[in-house]
């Protein structure tokens, strides 16, 4: 199911009497060879408008995608959600797996979700435009650093139009221009000129000379918004009023020509105008319930009809928005004129969203109201709607706005902020929020087990489950977790007559609640399990059982999908067939590294690490089994685990001497772990992650490896370890 506004979407509809711009859609239309077209200036500067021109004059072979940003899209998996939707718009096959991946909390947007998209991008038929209009409304760190290795990696099937009020934070921007692979449209070059300015007064219904057409062009510095305003303010005026009105203040043009609008519409409207300025979206039913009017789609439509910086958001005109300009000065009157309105106002607009089902925007609407018992209500009855969706910022957003007592004394608040930290993988947060539990809350075992789970420590995690797994519960979701912690425990720790019956039961229970997500991870493991007790025929049928209803992106790019493959690779081994095998656990390991537990984690490596072994890739099985080695290095209780690893060490060919480093001093296990993931396109950050390690923690481990191997920095570390086979 869609969750993005369709208003979001469309390429907004063209209004009559616009000035053409040829020279700026030429310049446009002729970025055949770049990736990037930038339009970079203020507000009301024209530059929705001129790629609404570019799109009017393209080709019908030339697609556009397009997507209008708000603030409420600061959130990496709704925002790349909304991306793929909007490419879908014009090639509906696109994105499934990055789609899927997005819901795989551990999943890098970088290397995972990005790449997977430009996947499916090459293959277009035909070059595609995609516009993200208001690029300046997102300002999530996250979203910006993918969005370079987007650009980075865009195929010639795709062209990216941004406009924005300010230069994206993109460190790539200087690289593009020095290879010719960005257009840039820039302030100055979308001020209209004279007879530009000519032209759209002419249109606006002015009856103007030279003389008086230059001046506006001048006060306006051809200032697209400017002239709309100049126009607006001036065409109730006597011809020979226009010039004393254009001496008369010497405030900014935007201001003085937005207040003579403002202060000329009839009282009615203009309460309408205050009143809806609260609003992003606008529709007829909406500002009637903010307003507590009637008529507000016919007002919408007239204002829309006289220009009054109402901007129609579909074609249908059924929804609308202010410019941003006008908005502000409406905002800011709106404060000057009743300034306890706007609470009021918002909670209004808020009753009505709730009431349509638009549940997202209704919270930032109550957020705005300062309501915090609305608020509170509202994410206590939704937020797993939104966390199931991935929205973990954003629902992390929410939970902040209200204080701390009034999340811990509420059931739902208080899991909500347990199971977002647990997701961000946060486990330090977790055991805050542990701790913080209400009391007898029938969350706090099953939580604290799968947390401890999750670090490696499976004998502290049965004991924090206790009887957990007995209690009766309201819902599928706590007996679903229930048991299948209560399961992979139990298998992690040998007790397989322990483990069998439980993760059946958290089969049966995930199945009947229509759970494909747990439903393949529990089979997965039953299968891992029939593999090595009942041979792999009986694998294999649980893992085709797994299969059936498990087709759906999300659960095939999950992190939990990495069970089903470890135990697919290991059916392929026992069967004789390294090739599959390598394959299967490769993407085991893959797919683990979104978010999977330590254990699960370290438990792909090992069979990864025995079946390169196999297949003659010694150094590559080496790797695995020293990155099983640093995982398993810091878990308190690995359960059978860290007999596989002992066993797998000696392993023929996975054993290899450890040449001393330049210094004479042998790197650490650690240190070697961190030096072969040296080797590859991570960051320090990333580094630190993969190996579940703090930032200042692989710093320091760095720092060791250089001094051993006499290296001044990465590549030369890289080039040492190279020369004495450690790499």
């Amino acid at each position: 199911m869609t969750v993005v506004a369709a208003t979001k979407l469309e390429i907004p509809p063209h209004r009559e009497g616009l000035v053409p711009r040829a020279a700026l859609v030429s310049l446009l239309a002729g970025a055949e060879h770049t990736r990037l077209s930038m339009l970079s200036a203020p507000a009301g500067s024209g530059k929705t408008t001129l790629l609404q021109q570019w799109h009017l004059e393209a080709p019908a072979s030339r697609p556009f995608a397009w997507l209008s940003l708000d603030p409420g899209d600061n959130d990496p998996v709704r925002f790349w959600t909304c991306v793929i939707e909007a490419l879908r718009m014009v090639a509906p096959e696109t994105g499934a797996r990055a789609e899927g991946a997005l819901h795989s909390p551990g999943a890098s947007l970088e290397q995972v979700v990005v790449p997977l998209l430009v996947n499916d991008l090459r293959e277009l038929p035909t070059r595609v435009v995609l516009v993200l209009d208001d690029l300046h409304a997102v300002t999530d760190e996250a979203i910006h650093r993918s969005l370079v290795a987007f650009v980075e990696r865009l195929p010639a099937t795709v062209h990216l139009a941004v406009a924005t009020r300010t230069d994206p934070p993109w460190a790539l921007l200087p690289r593009l221009r020095a290879r010719d692979q960005v257009v840039e449209i820039r302030e100055g070059q979308l001020r209209f000129s004279e007879a530009e300015a000519g032209s759209y007064l002419a249109a606006l219904g002015l009856d103007l000379n030279d003389e008086q057409v230059a001046a506006i062009q001048r006060r306006t510095e051809g200032w697209a918004a400017g002239l709309q305003l100049a126009g607006l303010s001036l065409r109730e005026l006597p011809t020979d009023g226009v010039a004393d009105a254009l001496a008369g203040d010497t405030r900014h043009i935007g201001d003085y020509f937005a207040a003579e609008v403002l202060d000329r519409v009839p009282p009615d409207e203009r309460r309408f105008l205050l009143q809806t300025s609260i609003l992003e979206r606008m529709s007829g039913p909406l500002c009637d319930a903010v307003t507590l009017g009637q008529s507000s789609a016919a007002l919408l439509a007239e204002l829309d009809r006289r220009n009054l910086f109402v901007i129609a958001l579909d074609a249908q005109r059924r929804w609308y928005r202010y410019h941003p300009l006008f908005a502000d000065l409406l905002r800011s009157r709106l404060e000057e004129d009743e300034p306890e309105a706007a609470a009021v106002l918002h909670a209004r607009a808020s009753a009505w969203l709730v009431r349509e089902g638009q549940i997202a925007d209704a919270i930032g609407h109550a957020i705005a109201a300062g309501d915090r018992s609305v608020t509170a209500e509202l994410v206590a009855a939704h937020w797993l709607v939104f966390f199931n969706r991935g929205w973990l910022t954003t629902v992390r957003r929410w939970l902040e706005t209200l204080p701390r007592e009034k999340v811990v004394g509420d059931h739902q608040l208080w899991l909500a902020c347990a199971w977002t930290a647990m997701d961000l993988g946060r486990l330090d947060e977790v055991a805050d929020w542990l701790d913080a539990a209400p009391a007898g809350d029938e969350w706090v075992g099953v939580l604290r087990a799968l947390r401890l789970f999750k670090l490696g420590d499976v004998g502290g995690a049965a004991r924090a489950l206790g009887g957990a797994s007995g209690q009766t519960a309201a819902g599928s979701f706590w007996r679903t977790v229930a048991a299948i912690v209560t399961g992979v425990t139990a298998y992690w720790r040998g007790r397989y007559a322990d483990a069998k019956p439980a993760l059946e039961s958290a089969a049966e229970i995930a199945g009947a609640a229509s759970n494909a997500l747990a439903r393949r991870y529990v089979l997965g493991y039953l299968a891992l399990d029939a593999a090595d007790h009942d041979g792999p025929h009986a694998a294999q049928a649980l893992l085709d059982a797994a299969a059936d209803g498990a087709a759906e992106p999300q659960v095939r790019e999950h992190f939990t999908a990495m069970i089903g493959h470890l135990a697919q690779g290991r059916v392929a081994e026992l069967e004789h067939r390294p090739v599959e095998a390598e394959r299967e656990l490769a993407r085991a390991g893959e797919l683990a590294r979104r978010g999977a537990g330590v254990l699960e984690q370290a438990a792909a490596a090992i069979a990864h690490a025995r079946v390169l072994a196999a297949l003659g890739r010694r150094d590559a099985g080496r790797a695995r089994l020293a990155h099983a080695q640093q995982l398993l290095s810091r878990c308190t209780d690995p359960g059978f685990l860290g007999r596989s690893l002992e066993q797998a060490e000696r392993t023929p060919g996975l054993v290899a001497p450890r040449p001393p480093a330049a210094s004479g001093e042998e790197l650490s296990d650690r240190e070697l772990g961190v030096l072969r993931l040296l080797h590859s396109e991570l960051s320090l950050r990333e580094i630190g992650a993969e190996l579940f390690l703090s930032p200042n923690t692989i710093k320091t481990h760095t720092r060791n490896i250089y001094l051993k191997l006499g290296a001044g920095n990465r590549d030369e570390a890289v080039a040492r370890a190279r020369e004495l086979g450690l790499l």
